[in-house]
């Protein structure tokens, strides 16, 4: 999160400062990525920047929480939409996200994220879920992760606990990741790659999560 003299900032400031980051991050990964570009191109000193944020790491992912900020709140209305059924619910989600993230305006640097993640940038970027409705320091990482628990109908579901509701969701979130992952990998072969197949793919893992492989 950025340090408080972020926010005493203007809006035109902040802006400028995440058109900077959206610039840099996009044009290379985090580990790469330049301070010295970033600052030039938001046309502040090197010095302000940390007076902003503690590294590049600590812009990188808010400017990624900014990209995503409604991404849960979809995932929960979709499956509110879905009456509660959590693979119907996530189909739907994954289906209009897919396109966003592979071809939209921030494409390139999802590309960058995705392409180069590793096991710190996933745990940075997964959702947190929780069946836990207590409001203590850790609610608001959580908020939307109970949220999406709460519209979820376990009635047709396995899940006795919060450690095999989080199992589900990290093995729903690897489907949706490595789908992604794969969209890009084939865009890079060819770039009139229907990502409607990386729809149908996505659709396969979720029915063997949902019914299993086994006849």
């Amino acid at each position: 999160m950025p340090k408080k003299t972020f926010f005493h900032l203007s809006e035109e400031k902040q802006h400028r400062l995440l058109e900077a980051a959206s610039i840099e991050f996009s044009r290379t990964p985090l580990k790469e990525a330049s301070i010295a570009n970033i600052v030039k191109l938001a046309e502040i000193p090197r010095g302000s920047f940390y007076q902003y944020f503690e590294d590049k790491e600590d812009l990188y992912y808010y400017y990624f929480e900014s990209l995503r900020q409604d991404s849960k709140k979809n995932i929960e209305k979709c499956i509110k939409e879905a009456n509660g059924d959590l693979f119907d619910g996530m189909t739907t989600y994954f289906s209009k996200m897919i396109f966003e993230v592979l071809t939209g305006e921030h494409a390139p640097f999802y590309q960058n994220l995705f392409m180069n993640m590793d096991d710190q940038a996933y745990s940075r970027v997964s959702p947190k879920f929780s069946t836990n409705g207590k409001k203590d320091e850790q609610w608001q990482k959580k908020y939307h992760g109970y949220k999406i628990y709460k519209a979820i109908n376990f009635s047709n579901l396995t899940i006795h606990n919060e450690v095999e509701f989080k199992l589900l969701m990290q093995m729903l979130m690897n489907s949706v990741y490595s789908s992604i992952v794969e969209g890009y990998r084939q865009l890079e072969k060819n770039s009139q790659y229907d990502i409607e197949q990386i729809i149908k793919n996505f659709k396969i893992k979720l029915n063997w999560l949902k019914n299993g492989v086994y006849q």
